[in-house]
């Protein structure tokens, strides 16, 4: 009997772990039109994230869309009365394409983050991954690691910008959001 009441309690939290939340949001499609939609979150295998988002339509129906090939280019999900929007980067090296997550959306200068866990045997680490893009539409991706070159990936898309030059040689990697949102207001 306690065999039998443990296998049921597994397959209970097994259940309730594969299972995603659905919750109200949007696609865009690939020719910019938006459609609002439920959008599954969570699960296993997880339903949205990396490269797919899938929705549910209104017979019930799951349909995944995937970036990758071409079928949608960003989502937002309204969580907790806050909405969180996403965008998907093609970036080289490819294994880094992903949807990134709203960060800061200024008037000159975007960024775009995602939590990037990394296991190391006995060390489990996270640390930020961003893509910045600036007022042409030019996106650049940068870790913030020691050896990431993060300052000068940025640089790179600042050149136009002598003021926020000055000032990125001043920061650290943690105060990336701050700055950005300083110097969108310069």
């Amino acid at each position: 009997m306690k065999h039998l009441v443990f296998v049921f309690f597994l397959q209970c939290i097994f259940c309730n772990a594969s299972a995603a939340d659905l919750v109200n949001g949007y696609i865009i499609k690939a020719n910019g039109d938006t459609v609002k939609c439920k959008i599954k979150l969570g699960g296993v295998p997880r339903a949205t994230g990396g490269d797919q988002v899938t929705v549910v339509n209104q017979d019930g129906e799951s349909i995944r869309y995937k970036a990758k090939e071409g079928e949608v280019t960003g989502y937002g999900v309204y969580l907790a009365g806050r909405s969180a929007d996403f965008r998907y980067f093609e970036l080289k090296p490819k294994a880094e394409s992903n949807f990134y997550q709203l960060l800061y959306n200024g008037s000159k200068y975007k960024l775009y983050y995602i939590i990037e866990t990394a296991d190391m045997g006995t060390v489990v680490t996270s640390s930020p991954k961003y893509v910045f893009v600036n007022e042409k539409g030019a996106f650049n991706f940068f870790g913030t690691c020691t050896i990431c070159g993060w300052r000068k990936r940025l640089g790179e898309l600042l050149q136009d910008d002598a003021a926020a030059l000055v000032e990125l040689e001043k920061i650290s990697a943690k105060d990336i959001p701050d700055f950005v949102g300083r110097i969108d207001k310069m």
